[in-house]
């Protein structure tokens, strides 16, 4: 039964974590269809006009069109109890930084890997201290506002973890 002491997630909260769920399969090179399943799912729960939340309290399965019973499954475990296993497993697999790296907006598989490789960044604080020296924008396609984005956003994440 459902743990009634967590909040239950929003739309924007499930579907954020069923897209992160898809760059993390596509980072680890997983099944496409795999991938778009995750990225469908997302989608339908962004589209719906009712709460997730709602349809599993009520014992209802919400309406994704082509979502398959797996996802459902996953999807019903964060309503019930604020967790999805396979999403907690995939960060545990992947590790550090690129864990954290996909927290950040704008931020996909491809781009984590590059800042990883390419700057040897191993933390968010690494990030923070990368774009305030500048060094970001040196990379192919990272221009002073994404740079500038991407290390408040270090700076912020590292800030409430601080707090």
């Amino acid at each position: 039964m459902a743990d009634h002491d967590i909040p239950y997630p929003t739309n924007d909260e499930i579907a954020r974590i069923l897209f992160r769920i898809a760059s993390l399969l596509e980072m680890t090179q997983d099944n496409i269809y795999r991938v778009r399943a995750y990225r469908r799912a997302a989608l339908g729960v962004v589209l719906l006009k009712r709460p997730v939340a709602d349809f599993v309290l009520d014992g209802e399965r919400p309406p994704l069109p082509g979502v398959g019973d797996r996802i459902h499954n996953r999807i019903r475990e964060l309503v019930n109890t604020g967790h999805m296993g396979v999403y907690e497993a995939l960060l545990d697999e992947l590790g550090e930084p690129l864990a954290s790296l996909l927290a950040l907006h704008g931020v996909g598989p491809r781009t984590a890997v590059r800042l990883v490789e390419e700057l040897q960044i191993a933390s968010l604080e690494d990030l923070a201290q990368a774009a305030r020296a500048h060094r970001v924008q040196r990379l192919r396609g990272f221009g002073p506002k994404r740079e500038a984005s991407l290390g408040e956003q270090a700076e912020s994440l590292l800030d409430g973890a601080a707090a």
